[in-house]
């Protein structure tokens, strides 16, 4: 592995992009998981600033919004002003304001869900979980540099497998495999750029997949 495909890696596979993966993952995949979900797709459409999507396009894109366009922007901006050093934020103190937003941001957002998405309380809960997992990063963020990229991994891992377990879900099969993969990349990848020692990453797969797992296999 070399330097730039190990930024790539951390880049395509940022913890903010995590949330769209896994809705993407269970809107796809594992359709049976949100009960109301194929009801839904098949009889309404979502109009997203002009364009018309099948409503679970148009939901995914919203989780996309929400979860990663807005926090992106609202770093970039803390950048701009120099509240944070670096966009990579490699030191505790550069972490500390950005996950307390990112962590307002999702639990706004995890709100919205539980209060105008009633008839689909699986996403309320897929997003509550990662608004946990992240909450925990962040606290954890305040003594020691737990890698945040290792729990969204872990995250994925133990939600996918908390639904194949419980429902039965074969068509997870191939994408747990290639999350699987993913994950062993990335991993190297953060090791590699000397981002984290190999106990922060361990401890962030522990993290993610046992707040996830837990999550899914008791309210799913």
């Amino acid at each position: 592995m070399n330097t730039a495909l190990a930024r790539f890696l951390s880049f395509v596979l940022h913890p903010l992009l995590i949330p769209t993966v896994l809705f993407g993952i269970i809107f796809y995949a594992a359709t049976p998981a949100v009960a109301n979900l194929a009801a839904f797709n098949g009889e309404q459409t979502i109009d997203f600033f002009g364009i018309k999507l099948s409503f679970r396009a148009g939901l995914l894109l919203l989780v996309f919004f929400f979860t990663f366009l807005i926090p992106s922007y609202l770093l970039y901006v803390l950048y701009r002003l120099k509240v944070i050093k670096s966009l990579t934020m490699e030191n505790l103190q550069d972490r500390r304001l950005p996950y307390l937003v990112i962590v307002m941001l999702y639990t706004i957002f995890s709100y919205a869900s539980f209060r105008y998405m009633a008839l689909l309380p699986e996403v309320t809960v897929v997003m509550a979980s990662i608004t946990f997992s992240i909450s925990c990063v962040a606290f954890i963020s305040l003594y020691w540099q737990i890698s945040a990229h290792a729990t969204g991994m872990g995250g994925v891992l133990g939600g996918l497998l908390a639904l194949t377990l419980k429902l039965g879900l074969s068509s997870l099969l191939i994408p747990f495999l290639i999350v699987t993969l993913l994950t062993g990349f990335l991993m190297s990848a953060r090791l590699y750029l000397n981002a984290h020692t190999p106990r922060q990453i361990l401890v962030g797969l522990l993290l993610g997949a046992i707040v996830c797992g837990t999550t899914f296999y008791i309210f799913i």
